[in-house]
């Protein structure tokens, strides 16, 4: 392709001759002068030739030339070029700038009625609707769109995420069960690790048009479907919408559902915030009583910001006896998330026999339990000693270290 492209250049640049540059292109293009090989080469030529036509300013003949280069053949070159990506997206072009509106729908509807739009083309043929004052056929355009690209190919979230901001931009509230269709429609097919921009939009939908009981209703509904990388941020804004609208007091339901369903790090992240909001109500000992339920899940060592919360909790609301109870289930939970086997000799279990070999057993692992027995004993914690319950809290979570622990 490069050789006849090169050719026409010649005749039209140096040596002014633009019937031979035609020529080249017309022999090639409709003649089958050569025969390609690759579909991709005779596209490049008709590009060119189209190029020529509008260098020249002859703007029907270069839509002619497009328009032909599109329609089916029966050769095994030619005929793919009814699916050259590179074709469409000129004839598209020319159709919008220099074709009339109807021609241009055409267009875009062969494309799509051969599968060779991508998702931009689905786009701008939508915009192109919008900008004429065709809305309906516009949102029909996106149906065609989102149908042909369904999830979770990566057309479709900008396909979804620009018809339902057209939609909203259009009809505002005055749609509104149709617009809580469309929203419905998109996130039952949508992917989780896709789902959470799609839930805020739909709970700032109902925000602003509809029912404060349906937004919050959209943003709980985020909560149990985002990934759980991302429930933590998901609960948070849940809380924060539900202060806004319903109090604070209304968020402690809403808290101890995070803190069953979040991963051990995020779940005392939110005990914290758990335990400040109590404490803002003056609830000093529902405050303590989620710090203490959180220590199950905060290992000293990993998690020192949630003692520091705790310890600076104590010192502003706590006595001497409070802060005690804190240090001692510090050192239960720290034995509790130790990891090491003993060995029975290393703690002194074996001892020498007679004959100078050491006991059998002193070469046996200590199982957890009996390790957990020992490093409370040295650290002066009873393991067993059963802790006060206060009700209105989520059941607690137990991890096979600390089945025998009390909460």
């Amino acid at each position: 392709s490069t050789l006849f492209i090169t050719l026409s250049s010649i005749h039209e640049d140096k040596l002014q001759q633009l019937n031979q540059a035609r020529k080249v292109f017309a022999d090639v293009c409709h003649e089958g002068s050569y025969h390609f090989k690759e579909v991709d080469d005779l596209a490049q030529c008709h590009a060119a030739w189209v190029e020529l036509e509008l260098r020249q300013e002859n703007w029907d003949e270069a839509l002619s030339i497009a328009r032909q280069s599109v329609v089916p053949s029966t050769t095994k070159v030619s005929k793919g070029l009814s699916k050259s990506l590179r074709l469409w997206n000129l004839l598209l072009d020319l159709e919008e700038s220099l074709g009339t509106v109807q021609t241009a729908r055409d267009a875009y509807d062969r494309s799509l009625d051969l599968k060779v739009a991508t998702s931009t083309h689905v786009m701008n043929f939508a915009t192109f609707l919008t900008d004429r004052k065709y809305f309906e056929e516009s949102f029909k355009a996106y149906e065609r769109g989102v149908d042909l690209f369904a999830f979770p190919h990566d057309g479709a979230i900008c396909i979804w995420k620009t018809y339902l901001q057209a939609f909203l931009d259009r009809y505002q509230g005055t749609q509104m069960p149709r617009t809580r269709e469309l929203f419905d429609r998109c996130l039952e097919t949508c992917p989780p690790e896709s789902a959470s921009e799609f839930f805020i939009l739909y709970g700032a939908f109902e925000e602003q048009y509809g029912l404060t009981k349906r937004a919050l209703g959209v943003y709980e509904r985020m909560c149990t479907t985002v990934p759980s990388e991302e429930k933590y941020t998901a609960y948070q804004l849940y809380i924060a919408k539900t202060v806004h609208y319903l109090g604070v007091t209304a968020t402690r339901v809403i808290y101890e559902r995070a803190i069953s369903a979040l991963e051990d790090v995020a779940a005392a992240q939110m005990c914290c915030a758990f335990s400040q909001m109590e404490t803002s109500l003056q609830e000093i000992d529902r405050a303590r009583a989620v710090l203490t339920y959180g220590a199950q899940m905060a290992d000293p060592r990993r998690s020192p910001e949630y003692w520091k919360e705790w310890h600076e909790f104590e010192v502003a609301h706590g006595n001497e006896e409070t802060f005690r109870e804190m240090l001692r289930v510090k050192r239960g939970i720290q034995a509790a998330f130790s990891t090491v086997n003993y060995n029975a000799a290393e703690m002194g279990a074996g001892t020498d026999t007679a004959g100078g070999t050491t006991n059998g057993a002193a070469d046996d692992t200590l199982t957890n339990e009996e390790a957990l027995n020992m490093i409370a004993n040295r650290e002066g914690v009873n393991v067993h000693e059963p802790q006060p319950r206060i009700g209105g809290f989520v059941q607690g979570k137990r991890t096979a270290e600390m089945a025998d622990l009390g909460e």
